[in-house]
C-alpha cells in the first residue's frame, strides 16, 4: 500500500448499550495505527466515549450521527476519509450506500447478521459467527471467528498462568453498562462460595462504586475492592484466578489470558458468545443477568472452580485456544490492503 490512509471509526457508546462497540473500534484502530495509518472517531456525544477514545490518543469528532445520517456523510467526507469502519445497530443498508459512495472502503462490524450489508467487508470476531447468514454482495470479504476478536493487541502475548491448589483471587466485570444489581449478586455469590478471597470488582463508567459497595463481601476472611473506570484490565485479568464476566468483549480479553471464566449473559446479543465458549470448553455458563437464580447458579459454579484445579486449567487452554489475541491485527491487514480489489 502506498501513501499513509486516513480511517475513520463511526460508533457509539453509553450507560444504556454499554462500551463494547467503542472497545472493538479502539482494538482496530490501534492495529490500523500501528501501521502507520491516520485515525479519527465519529462519536455520538457521551463523556465517556469521548475519554475511553482520547486515552488511546485518537481524535474525536462529536456528531448526533445517529439521529441524522447525513450529518455522519458530511463529517466522513469533510475529514477526508478513505475507509469508515461502522459499528452501530443503529447503522442502516441506506447509510451503508451512502458512506460507499463517500469512500474507498466501507467495513461493518457485526454481529448479528439482521440486515443487508453492503459494505466491502465484514467482521464479526463472535464465537457462532460462522453460522450466521449474511445478505452479501459478491467480491466483498467476510472475516468471521474468534481468529477475527477485536481486542487490543497487548492480548496477542502468551499469558503466564498458574493454576493455584485453591482460589485465592477473583475478578468480576460486567462491561461498560450499568449492572449494579448484577454485581452485587455476583458479590454474595462469591461471599458463599469461596473463603479466603480477594474479589476484584470493575464497576464501569456508569456504574457508580458506591452503589456497588453496598453488596461488598462480608465472607470469612473475604475481601472486597472496587474498581472505577479501568482503562487497562489486563493486569487485573492476569492476577485473578477465575472471573465472573459479562459475555460481550470483556470474555474474550479474559479467554485471550486463559483465564477459567464463568459467563453472565447480560444482553440478548452475547447469546451466540455464550454457546460458542460452551461448545469450545472455553468457560462455564452461570446465567442471565435477569434470572431470578442467578446469585445460586454462580454460587455453584465458583464453587466447582474451587474444587476442581484441573476444570479450571483446562478451561484456560481451550480459551486461550479459541481466542490468540490477534484478531485486530488479522483485520487491520485486510482492512489497510487494496479496497479497489473488492469494488
Amino acid at each position: 500500500m502506498n501513501g499513509r490512509r486516513r480511517h475513520v471509526f463511526l460508533t457509539h457508546g453509553g450507560s444504556r448499550i454499554g462500551l463494547g462497540h467503542v472497545r472493538r473500534c479502539l482494538a482496530l484502530a490501534g492495529s490500523l495505527s500501528v501501521r502507520g495509518e491516520a485515525i479519527t472517531f465519529v462519536v455520538s456525544h457521551d463523556e465517556g466515549v469521548r475519554r475511553l477514545v482520547e486515552s488511546g490518543g485518537f481524535e474525536v469528532t462529536e456528531v448526533a450521527w445517529e439521529a441524522d445520517f447525513p450529518s455522519a456523510v458530511r463529517s466522513v467526507r469533510e475529514i477526508g476519509a478513505d475507509t469508515v469502519v461502522v459499528d452501530s445497530y443503529a447503522a442502516t443498508a441506506p447509510l451503508f450506500e451512502a458512506l460507499g459512495a463517500a469512500v474507498d472502503q466501507v467495513v461493518a462490524v457485526d454481529d448479528l447478521a439482521d440486515r443487508p450489508l453492503p459494505v466491502d467487508v465484514v467482521v464479526n470476531g463472535g464465537a457462532g459467527a460462522q453460522s450466521l447468514r449474511y445478505r452479501f454482495s459478491e467480491n466483498r470479504l467476510l472475516l468471521l471467528g474468534p481468529d477475527y476478536a477485536l481486542i487490543a493487541g497487548e492480548y496477542a502475548e502468551a499469558p503466564v498462568r498458574r493454576t493455584h491448589d485453591r482460589i485465592e483471587r477473583v475478578l468480576v466485570v460486567l462491561g461498560g453498562g450499568v449492572h449494579t444489581k448484577t454485581l452485587r449478586t455476583a458479590l454474595a455469590a462469591a461471599d458463599a462460595a469461596l473463603e479466603g478471597v480477594v474479589v476484584e470488582v470493575v464497576a464501569g463508567p456508569y456504574a457508580g462504586t458506591s452503589a456497588v459497595a453496598d453488596g461488598a463481601l462480608r465472607g470469612p476472611g473475604n475481601r472486597a475492592v472496587i474498581h472505577g473506570p479501568v482503562t487497562d484490565l489486563r493486569p487485573l485479568i492476569l492476577k485473578a484466578d477465575v472471573a465472573v464476566s459479562g459475555s460481550g468483549m470483556t470474555l474474550y480479553e479474559l479467554a485471550a489470558t486463559a483465564t477459567p471464566s464463568v459467563m453472565v449473559l447480560t444482553a440478548s446479543n452475547q447469546s451466540l458468545n455464550v454457546r460458542g465458549f460452551e461448545q469450545a470448553g472455553a468457560a462455564l455458563f452461570g446465567g442471565a443477568s435477569d434470572s431470578h437464580d442467578l446469585g445460586s447458579a454462580l454460587e455453584y459454579r465458583l464453587r466447582e472452580l474451587a474444587h476442581d484445579p484441573q476444570l479450571r486449567t483446562r478451561l484456560g487452554s481451550s480459551a486461550r485456544r479459541l481466542v490468540d489475541g490477534q484478531g485486530a491485527a488479522r483485520v487491520a491487514r485486510e482492512v489497510a490492503g487494496t479496497p479497489s480489489a473488492r469494488r
